[in-house]
């Protein structure tokens, strides 16, 4: 299909209107031509004014109503309108620099065999409270060090060949109706069938959301049962080593040894000091994540560091259960069964989704 458009921007939103403004404005202050590409926003049951916010910004507006069905989802519609060569998946709490969209087209124009490139966090988020930037500290964390690997082709932004993402079969909407790691499934879906993903430190973009302790362990909760029962921990790893939920777990085992070992070595002590043994196994704990510590200070100071780690621990600890209940779902039910309309074109031997090769897919 020809088009005018070099790039299609799309924007999935649920109830963003504390973010969203400043995100939209930052895609129109890009320096690429306005006429160079269209911003597509698809407001996924919002019930707050999500959609006439982004009616003021955006070339088109989806509004989807009923049930929440999740970003993945709303990212399949949005791209069945677009009209761009190149697909470009934005946080709704994500600002982009101005020559954040021309590098993402410069790169792929470059790098023929380059399918996909996304971006990572920069070093200053928007919120200033503790727990937001602690989060964004550790995404970056774990970004720098998965840089030029296969990563997350949706979030915080992300780019891809359209033709190349229909032919992956979009985003599997079915397992991913309200959790996270979308993106991660569908860069290890490109990655098993050849194509090349770029994760560029380079690119960076900064988070726009002020997050908290209880938020962040809602997330870090799915993120880790997710992980564990439907895209497999040692799989994923070795695609996407700085996702966050591998940055947390990775000291899991020796944490659980020295439990072990604390736990034995008093039931032989008459009078076992708890406190004593507490302080000992929180030492241990961060002596064993020292690396990331060490990144805190350098960024934040050592004031920071101190104060992150109440934090850290807490979603170490929710990591940990949240790994252990995925891998318990796996065992006794499975993986999430697929939507009853993917599940009948599967029986009758279709491997992709959607089913009728769409226009430009070619």
């Amino acid at each position: 299909m020809s088009s005018s458009r070099r790039l299609s921007v799309i924007v999935p939103v649920r109830n963003s209107t504390d973010t969203l403004a400043r995100a939209l404005a930052g895609i129109l202050s890009s320096e690429l031509p306005r006429d160079d590409y269209e911003v597509i926003v698809v407001d996924d049951a919002s019930s707050d004014g999500s959609s006439e916010l982004a009616a003021r910004y955006a070339d088109t507006v989806v509004r989807l109503t009923g049930r929440t069905s999740g970003p993945a989802y709303a990212r399949n519609r949005g791209s069945e309108l677009a009209q761009g060569e190149v697909l470009v998946f934005i946080d709704p709490d994500t600002l982009v620099r101005p020559d954040t969209l021309p590098r993402m087209l410069a790169t792929l124009a470059e790098h023929p065999t380059l399918d996909a490139i996304s971006a990572s966090h920069d070093g200053a988020p928007a919120a200033r409270n503790l727990a937001s930037q602690y989060w964004n500290l550790l995404r970056r964390f774990g970004e720098q060090r998965q840089t030029g690997t296969s990563g997350d082709v949706a979030s915080p932004c992300a780019a891809i060949r359209r033709n190349v993402f229909y032919a992956a079969g979009m985003f599997d909407e079915w397992r991913f109706g309200t959790a996270p790691l979308e993106g991660i499934e569908l860069g290890e879906r490109l990655e098993d069938s050849g194509r090349n993903v770029l994760s560029s430190r380079c690119l960076e973009v900064t988070r726009l959301k002020q997050s908290n302790a209880r938020s962040l362990c809602r997330e870090v909760w799915n993120r880790s049962i997710l992980l564990a029962r439907s895209l497999g921990y040692h799989r994923t790893l070795a695609a996407v080593p700085g996702e966050v939920a591998f940055t947390l777990s990775r000291t899991g085992a020796p944490a659980f040894a020295i439990a072990c070992a604390f736990a034995l070595s008093a039931a032989f002590l008459r009078r076992p000091n708890l406190p004593v043994l507490i302080t000992i196994f929180l030492l241990g704990m961060l002596a064993l994540d020292l690396q990331a510590y060490l990144f805190f200070v350098r960024e934040r100071g050592v004031r920071f560091a101190i104060g992150a780690a109440p934090l850290h621990l807490l979603l170490q600890g929710t990591s940990a259960l949240g790994l252990c209940a995925g891998w318990l779902l796996r065992d006794t039910f499975g993986d999430r069964a697929p939507d009853a309309a993917m599940q009948a074109y599967a029986e009758v031997g279709l491997e992709t989704w959607p089913p009728v090769p769409r226009a430009g897919a070619g």
